[in-house]
């Protein structure tokens, strides 16, 4: 079966098929690959957005965790800066060496603040410090001292020989203070 078109028909149905091919491609062209395109930039934004709610949602669980952590670091921190204090405070260490003199039974003859050496993270304070006491209320002084929160070293001990009346001597030495040093 064939189909006889005239010229005015094949005119027609090529202007329709033309029209027709021309509507769809209007549309597609001005409508839906702008749209698809905005819909797969929507979509790519809301897998975006999702993934960072994952992420907050993963971080949120983990804040309890990161709390006690944070609270750790802070106590570590403290106790740290009880052994390597920011400051000098030199008041601090001689109430330290009066406090642990009397505790002993020694008495802190002389104190006096000496040079101080800088170092990569730190300055180290040197004292020059002369107590009297028996030997075993010194060593019970030295031994309470190196157990102090804040960092001490003792150099130099010249120990002379005790006093045969009193059974005392006078020992001088070097106190090592530490002092952490900022930038």
């Amino acid at each position: 079966m064939t189909i006889k078109l005239t010229k005015a028909q094949q005119r027609a149905l090529a202007g329709g098929v033309f029209f027709v091919g021309t509507a769809i491609f209007l549309y597609v062209q001005f409508f839906w690959l702008p749209l698809t395109k905005e819909m797969d930039a929507v979509k790519t934004a809301a897998e975006s957005v999702a993934r960072d709610i994952e992420s907050a949602q993963r971080q949120a669980a983990r804040l309890p965790e990161l709390d006690k952590q944070l609270a750790v670091l802070n106590e570590r921190k403290r106790a740290a800066e009880q052994s390597l204090p920011r400051t000098k405070s030199v008041t601090d260490i001689l109430v330290t060496l009066d406090a642990l003199c009397g505790k002993h039974g020694v008495t802190l003859i002389s104190f006096s603040p000496g040079p101080s050496k800088n170092q990569q993270y730190f300055v180290e304070l040197k004292f020059p410090v002369a107590v009297r006491g028996s030997f075993h209320n010194i060593g019970k002084f030295f031994a309470a001292l190196a157990l102090e929160p804040r960092l001490y070293n003792v150099y130099n001990v010249n120990y002379p020989e005790s006093d045969a009346a009193t059974n005392e001597m006078q020992v001088t030495f070097d106190l090592v203070s530490y002092q952490y040093k900022e930038g």
